[in-house]
């Protein structure tokens, strides 16, 4: 029997139901939460937060109602709190975003949108727009667009999934993350990574880059509870809403010369 299987096994042997964790009740098969009846909202009102990794240029850098915190930290975007260091990858999709470039003297500025600005943003591989914007130029000239790696993970202990965001400098780690769960075989979710930064410097500026690393086999209840947010967010991929996406071009400010992979 597979390692999956195994877990899978384990995991329904105990009536599939998970203990309550940080206010998040992990039962499959529990009742829906009261006070969410209105039928007009569903799962495509929700906003996923993603993991930010804080540079220098970071708004939260200048917050004065945010304590604590510091370049190289990794913060769950929407609540604005340092994430654990271990997660879960759940599954992966990429997106790409073309971003308005910064001043009207640089390669693909568009006068019609504010500098920094999404210009176009696109979850299909095959659309024109990434074909045509996210590769390199015949003569090396750097894509217009972002490509993004992303992961839907669970962070243990954290009461919302978190996508993990892989981007020009930090691509690197996002190809790696996903060898390393390709290669060791079973469901992407049985085991567990480590992510953290660390700061590289060039002739031009210091910033942070994402680093990942193998954590070990996730336990029986966060593999459950995994199992749980993959059936029901892995069919909804191209619905999925990354929260603070314009954040994703301040952070790589500090590395002009990055690449998207």
């Amino acid at each position: 029997m597979t390692e999956s299987k195994k877990k899978t096994s384990a995991s329904k042997t105990k009536n599939e139901m998970v203990e309550k964790k940080d206010g998040m009740i992990m039962d499959p098969n529990a009742a829906p939460s009261r006070g969410f009846e209105e039928d007009s909202f569903d799962n495509d009102d929700l906003i996923i937060p993603r993991a930010k990794l804080i540079q220098a240029l970071s708004p939260e850098m200048s917050d004065d109602d945010l304590e604590g915190i510091k370049q190289g930290m990794i913060i769950n975007s929407l609540s604005k709190e340092q994430l654990p260091d271990e997660f879960i990858p759940i599954f992966s999709f990429k997106n790409f975003i073309r971003f308005n470039a910064k001043t009207p003297d640089a390669p693909g500025y568009d006068p019609e949108f504010e500098p920094g600005a999404i210009i176009w943003k696109s979850n299909d591989h095959r659309d024109p727009k990434v074909v045509a914007e996210c590769g390199f130029g015949p003569n090396g000239e750097k894509p217009l667009a972002v490509t993004f790696m992303n992961f839907f993970s669970y962070f243990p202990g954290v009461p919302m999934p978190i996508i993990v965001s892989f981007s020009k400098t930090s691509y690197k780690a996002g190809k790696q993350l996903f060898s390393l769960a390709k290669f060791s075989g079973g469901d992407m979710f049985s085991r567990k990574y480590k992510l953290s930064s660390v700061k590289e410097t060039n002739d031009i500026a210091s910033y942070f880059v994402l680093k990942v690393a193998g954590a070990g086999l996730a336990s029986e209840d966060e593999y459950t509870i995994a199992e749980r947010l993959w059936q029901e967010y892995s069919t909804k991929k191209k619905d999925i809403i990354v929260h603070d996406e314009e954040g994703s071009v301040t952070e790589e400010a500090a590395d002009p010369n990055s690449r998207p992979y």
